[in-house]
């Protein structure tokens, strides 16, 4: 059986210039997960990572605590655990999807300064956000975006198939984020991917996604979701987080 583990990023710097980058918090979420992975496995058989910075800096720190624990080696010495890259486990450009849905939330400083308007600034953003979202799945031209979202879920499902090919057994720990994270989820249980949306909002940094193979056809079956007891134990520095 192989079981994979997809991981998203911890807490990035929302509301920031630059988004791709863990926050304090999303450091100390990655350190607890990765003494979380030390209690699934003895090692990992592959680890995987998109190549944005909050996926590297996730990997980092969380392989650097798992290996504190398990002496299997950590990201800097001679028996380091090196994530592969794999840009198909990116996110979603979100930056250009709100850009062509409302061309005052281009950039960071444009949002900022177009929610400093609004009375309830963070109910606004996600509105506008889940609308960019839906306007993306369902366009018809797709000219103005990056990516479209049939490219988007079909890269990331591609990417699920052919790391369960390449490996047959053993375990897998992916560091992703949530967009290409809930189209697994959607794509497993037969829910329309056009509502992944839907999932990625439950999705919490640092949650824990188990898709495992079972019988001779190998067949992908979602084992758990979105598992993160790790930061519930830790109430009282409000762990939890979906940014």
């Amino acid at each position: 059986m192989t079981a994979i583990y997809l991981i998203r990023h911890g807490q990035a710097n929302f509301g920031g210039d630059n988004y791709d980058q863990l926050s304090d918090k999303g450091i100390e979420q990655a350190t607890l997960l990765g003494q979380y992975l030390q209690k699934k496995m003895s090692s990992p058989t592959t680890v995987t990572s998109g190549n944005m910075f909050r996926h590297k800096q996730t990997a980092k720190n969380s392989l650097n605590a798992f290996s504190a624990i398990t002496g299997k080696g950590a990201i800097t010495g001679e028996e380091d655990i090196i994530p592969n890259e794999d840009v198909r486990w990116n996110e979603y450009d979100h930056r250009n999807i709100l850009g062509v849905y409302n061309a005052e939330l281009a950039t960071p400083s444009s949002t900022r300064q177009y929610l400093a308007k609004q009375s309830n600034s963070l109910e606004h953003f996600k509105t506008l956000f889940i609308n960019a979202i839906n306007q993306w799945t369902l366009a018809d031209n797709n000219q103005d975006y990056t990516e479209s979202f049939e490219t988007f879920s079909q890269r990331v499902i591609a990417a699920l198939k052919d790391v369960t090919e390449q490996n047959q057994a053993g375990n897998i720990i992916i560091y992703t984020s949530g967009g290409p994270i809930s189209i697994i989820i959607c794509y497993l249980l037969g829910i329309p991917l056009s509502r992944f949306i839907d999932v990625n909002l439950s999705l919490v940094n640092g949650g824990v996604t188990k898709v495992v193979t079972r019988g001779k056809e190998r067949k992908l079956v979602l084992s758990t979701l979105n598992e993160h007891d790790i930061f519930e134990q830790h109430a009282d520095k409000k762990l939890i987080t979906y940014t």
